[in-house]
């Protein structure tokens, strides 16, 4: 008895196949965050402080030149299955800039949504912020992430002027972020 030569071809296709004999495209796990700096130094922006590690991402917010203020609020975004939000220098999930007196810090974290709130108090002058980071934050690699690009975003910011002051929104800049 004679197959078809299309059921032939179809069988000898599932022998090679059960027999180890296709090829896997597994790409194996991310083992590195790598971010890439946004560029222009007259914006608000997150930018790679020199203590990162290829695990642990540290982020500095630097202020545009000449910018002075009490403090800042912001909401940043990352994609939680390549990075999570980790501890900035051992000082919790947020590092104060060189703020002086007493520093009002809040933040906590929505999901992969990482929501700050920090500012000097009162009688305290608007801080000169130079080229100090006006806050430091860090992203871990996660647990089992795949290589691609990684979301990272400010989806809200604010700057604080002046004392007794509301926020005036400003746009913060970030750069590109891959799960290498």
């Amino acid at each position: 008895m004679r197959f078809p030569v299309y059921l032939s071809a179809g069988a000898a296709l599932l022998m090679l196949l059960a027999c180890g004999g296709g090829s896997s495209s597994s790409v194996p796990p991310a083992t590195a965050l790598v971010y890439t700096d946004p560029t222009d130094p007259a914006q608000w922006r997150l930018v790679k402080d020199p203590t990162s590690t290829p695990t642990h991402l540290v982020l500095d917010l630097m202020a545009p030149a000449g910018a002075s203020g009490m403090g800042v609020t912001l909401i940043l975004n990352v994609d939680g299955s390549r990075a999570t939000w980790g501890d900035a220098m051992g000082a919790g999930l947020l590092k104060a800039g060189g703020y002086q007196g007493v520093v009002a810090r809040c933040s906590s974290l929505q999901g992969s949504a990482l929501r700050i709130l920090l500012s000097q108090v009162n009688p305290m002058p608007p801080l000169v912020y130079g080229s100090a980071p006006v806050l430091t934050v860090a992203l871990d690699l996660g647990a089992g992430a795949s290589q691609g690009n990684a979301a990272l975003a400010a989806s809200q910011g604010g700057h604080l002027p002046a004392p007794l002051t509301q926020p005036a929104a400003v746009t913060i800049q970030t750069g590109t972020l891959t799960a290498q």
